[in-house]
């Protein structure tokens, strides 16, 4: 791991050498403040800041897709981009704005607040009864029984429901849901023979990563079933507005434009990366943050789910962002990451 890691940054400094990874300096990044819609702030206690697409609250164009009374007639939406962007975010604040505007009280479920926003995260193994069928333990006798899933809940009370990572399903389960989502809006449920319609309030959004390690695609008859796609980016401005420190994230601004560049690099720290940190930081204060930070990323590397050169130029965004200082000596025997002290006891 160790020659893995200098290799790794060895190779980010040649580019830098070249003038690659220095071509604008951090006061240059445009964060635009005013890119982002009045905050939304969440039963749980969650703010959101919606982005602006072309000027407009992504998440009023979405509610404007949907037809609460006749769902049949919803465009369902499909945010697509990598992990940690906020798609997660923006389907929430499409939720709870269908949820309040139909006048709607949030009200208690399963020990939290509601407003009729479930989310289902179907994986290799699931088969055509994911969307169908939970199942429980029974009362007496150490058997199982059946419930409605959360989709077929969905449908039943006009909810909204997130498909999260769907490319990682197989599409025996996928495709087992496409008469709920060509305008039918029914599901057959085998085990009692009941046909469910979807009520009025029901909606779909879709969720997932394009590019995601060890992940398919999504069926090309999903394709026409969520015809509005949209690409989420890291709301960087969001950021800044949560308290962020602006010179960290007009660094991670930077470095995730050499992604969106082809400079070589897959993953770059995204919304939820850089806000655990700044959160981490809040707590515990800048080097044990950091420290934290490094062990994530150090263990990412040793899996294989974060190349070095990576990891690399992630320690580079920290170096821009003025935290150089926290750096060890080369000649230190403490645990560290290209400098950056790792979170190991001893």
């Amino acid at each position: 791991m160790a020659s893995a890691l200098t290799a790794g940054l060895d190779q980010i400094d040649e580019v830098a050498a070249e003038g690659d990874l220095d071509t604008q300096r951090l006061q240059d990044i445009d964060l635009d403040l005013d890119a982002v819609a009045d905050p939304i702030t969440l039963p749980d206690g969650k703010v959101i800041y919606p982005p602006l697409m072309h000027g407009e609250p992504v998440h009023e164009l979405a509610c404007s897709l949907m037809d609460m009374q006749h769902p049949e007639r919803s465009r369902f939406l499909r945010l697509v981009g990598p992990p940690g962007v906020g798609k997660s975010q923006v389907a929430r604040s499409v939720a709870y704005t269908l949820w309040t505007r139909r006048g709607h009280a949030v009200i208690e479920r399963h020990g939290q607040p509601f407003y009729g926003f479930v989310e289902m995260q179907p994986g290799p193994s699931s088969d055509e009864f994911f969307f169908r069928y939970d199942y429980v333990p029974a009362e007496s006798g150490g058997d199982i029984r059946l419930v409605d899933s959360s989709f077929v809940e969905a449908m039943r009370n006009g909810w909204v429901v997130m498909i999260d990572e769907a490319n990682t399903a197989r599409d025996v389960a996928l495709l087992s849901v496409n008469s709920v989502l060509d305008g039918r809006l029914t599901i057959h449920l085998p085990a009692t023979g009941e046909t469910v319609r979807a009520q009025p309030g029901f909606a779909v959004i879709l969720a997932y990563n394009p590019g995601l390690v060890g992940a398919t695609d999504i069926p090309d008859a999903w394709r026409s079933r969520f015809p509005a796609t949209l690409e989420v980016t890291t709301n960087w401005a969001a950021l800044v507005k949560l308290g962020a420190p602006e010179p960290l994230v007009r660094a991670a601004k930077l470095l995730d434009a050499r992604r969106f560049a082809d400079d070589g690099l897959v993953w770059t720290p995204q919304f939820r990366d850089i806000e655990a940190l700044t959160d981490m930081m809040r707590r515990v204060g800048e080097r044990a943050a950091i420290a934290f930070f490094m062990s994530n990323i150090a263990e990412q590397v040793a899996a294989g789910q974060v190349q070095p050169a990576e990891a690399s130029a992630t320690t580079r965004m920290l170096d821009e962002a003025g935290y150089a200082h926290l750096k060890v000596p080369a000649t230190s025997r403490i645990a560290n990451l290209d400098g950056y002290p790792r979170a190991v006891t001893g």
